[in-house]
């Protein structure tokens, strides 16, 4: 297929010239140019009007026009062209002039051959509809960015704001001439992440986007509103470096429907309780013949109504669950506790129902105990749930729980030979009110909320959950659970309720209790005996604790407490106590003189308000 031409308008006054070049870019092939010529600025203008038109070529000076006036005639008629000057002009001034209003190369007769100026023809076409191009896409940016409904920021490495869209400016009553250049602390937004270049570190150490929940912001009308972000690294020009996006909106309106939602839900579930429970008694009384003899016929119909009200109260139960882990109120109290012990305790419980069906539960723990710091009625929540899901749609076969220690956590996993969840369904299976075994009519029944708030427990304590089913041969649940150090669930817990105390002004305490020369008491007495002179020391501190923030976290040879809202004072007294009735006791198995309990207190305000600060006053 013949190539499409070139077509060139060549604007010279100088006909022998005109003709040279005309020869000189006939030869070319690749690709062929088309050669229309003009020798006067009105018949240029006349030309380019018709259209069809790819490059003028251009001498600036004419019988009816000279210099940048030739050039700025012609660009103004065809402002897409590209211009190549081909002039015997030899002015640098106009040249630069030129080139910064557009022209794609500025020649002198002369100094250029032909096949130089066929590929300076190529090249200038191409150029130009590159920067078309850029332009467009520059434009449909612009429109893009213009027409988004969410606050789009833009944030350089230093915390400077390099972008200030109209969503923005309307968030925020701050106009982008105001914001731009200046540091993010310029509009207002109280940063609760830390601070900002602390969030851009490490967004760009992780390279990757940073969701940022409920940053607070006083708006123009006097009112706190809550922002949601995502903090977007992109890659910079030089290689490493990074810029950011801040991309989100006010959520202030869906978090007020959400607290509204959870408050109903928390608050019709609360006030279920009360009846519930008292229906519960008056049926069991009359079923079990305190209030008189009862028929067989009244006392099954009896059985089913207590079935029915266990039943509402576990919906009841479930929907609490779910709307504290959804408000983000789940509270974990956690303990070293054997999780191998919990899985077989959790199996006891189902032993009736597995016994009535003929399945069996086989337990797979290749380690007799396993501990690790959790809550325990929480994890044990988590085994209820799965082993009730596993034997509610397993007919035969066998349940299994495997544990295993993966070192940087522990992994725990219930799997069945039930009815299996098809391919499509199991991205689901961890959605509120999602039931894919159920059958329409007699069978078991549910709420569909069971995984959902395995996976909001499991995903408080860090862990992460993930589900493995086929239709007909069964399904395979495991989730893994964290390992931390005392130290770290002391320091994380401390934390947590620092923050509180320095937003509210309220007190906070910390005590370590720690056994002296812990090592040599342990070649002394031995490990097992060194270990329950601990596990004493922590069931003391606990009978000391009556509120239900208080926590006591047992490490090898320590005890971590925290007393949130407690006066440095109070806890010095809670301390002497505790150390004075260790050492009594001590006293009594004639071990006193052996082992010596240091103790040490810091309070807040007085003797810091940070981690480290408080942690430090604690050092034994």
């Amino acid at each position: 297929m013949e190539r499409r031409k070139i077509k060139i308008l060549l604007v010279e006054d100088n006909t022998t010239y005109a003709k040279l070049i005309t020869d000189i870019l006939s030869l070319e092939k690749n690709p062929p140019f088309h050669i229309e010529g003009a020798t006067t600025l009105k018949e240029s203008l006349e030309r380019l009007a018709k259209g069809g038109i790819d490059l003028v070529l251009l001498d600036l000076s004419l019988p009816d026009s000279q210099g940048l006036e030739t050039f700025d005639r012609i660009q103004s008629q065809s402002p897409l062209l590209p211009i190549v000057v081909l002039t015997g002009l030899d002015d640098q001034r106009i040249a630069i002039e030129i080139v910064r209003k557009g022209g794609q190369d500025y020649l002198v007769k002369g100094r250029v051959d032909g096949s130089l100026l066929a590929s300076i023809i190529r090249h200038a076409i191409e150029r130009k509809q590159a920067e078309r191009v850029l332009k467009r896409a520059h434009i449909q940016t612009g429109q893009l960015l213009s027409s988004l409904t969410s606050i789009l920021i833009g944030i350089s490495p230093e915390g400077f704001i390099t972008h200030w869209n109209t969503v923005a400016e309307t968030t925020f009553g701050i106009s982008a001439s105001e914001v731009l250049g200046q540091p993010f602390s310029k509009c207002g937004v109280k940063w609760n992440a830390g601070s900002v270049l602390t969030s851009l570190e490490e967004c760009r150490k992780k390279n990757r986007p940073l969701r940022l929940e409920d940053i607070r912001f006083q708006g123009h009308d006097g009112l706190e509103r809550l922002l949601g972000f995502t903090l977007i690294p992109i890659s910079g020009e030089t290689e490493g470096s990074f810029e950011f996006l801040l991309f989100g909106a006010d959520i202030t309106a869906r978090k007020q429907a959400e607290q509204i939602k959870n408050e109903f839900v928390s608050t019709v579930s609360h006030e279920f309780r009360t009846p519930l429970a008292i229906i519960k008694e008056g049926v069991s009384q009359v079923y079990e013949g305190v209030c008189g003899q009862i028929t067989q016929t009244q006392r099954d119909t009896l059985k089913l109504s207590l079935e029915a009200i266990d039943r509402l109260g576990r919906i009841v139960e479930e929907l609490l669950d779910i709307s504290k882990i959804e408000s983000g109120r789940i509270e974990l109290r956690r303990e070293l506790v054997d999780i191998v012990s919990l899985a077989k305790m959790s199996s006891l419980a189902f032993s009736s129902q597995t016994k009535a069906k003929g399945i069996q539960i086989k337990l797979n723990a290749p380690q007799d105990r396993l501990e690790i710091y959790a809550d325990k009625d929480k994890v044990t929540q988590i085994f209820t749930n799965l082993m009730g899901n596993a034997i509610k749609f397993t007919e035969k076969g066998h349940i299994g729980i495997s544990i295993l220690d993966k070192g940087n956590g522990i992994e725990c996993c219930v799997s069945d030979t039930g009815k299996g969840i098809a391919k499509e369904d199991i991205p689901k299976v961890f959605s509120k009110f999602e039931q894919f075994a159920r059958e329409i009519g007699p069978g078991p029944k549910g709420t569909g909320l069971g995984l959902a708030i395995c996976k909001g427990l499991i995903e408080a304590h860090r862990g992460k959950i993930w589900i493995e089913s086929e239709l007909g041969k069964g399904t395979r649940i495991t989730f893994l659970l964290p390992k931390y150090t005392a130290r770290e669930l002391f320091k994380e817990y401390l934390g947590q309720h620092l923050k509180e105390s320095v937003s509210y002004g309220a007190p906070l305490s910390l005590i370590i209790f720690e056994l002296k020369d812990f090592d040599k008491i342990r070649k002394k007495i031995g490990n097992e005996q060194a270990l329950l002179l601990v596990q004493d020391l922590e069931s003391l501190v606990k009978q000391n604790l009556h509120r239900k923030s208080d926590l006591a976290i047992k490490n090898t040879d320590a005890v971590f407490v925290v007393l949130p809202t407690t006066e440095k004072s109070d806890a010095l007294t809670i301390a002497e106590k505790i150390q004075q009735s260790y050492e009594k006791d001590l006293a009594k198995n004639s071990l006193g003189n052996d082992i010596k309990l240091a103790c040490k207190v810091a309070g807040f305000p007085e003797d810091g308000n940070t981690e480290e600060s408080l942690l430090n006053q604690t050092q034994l």
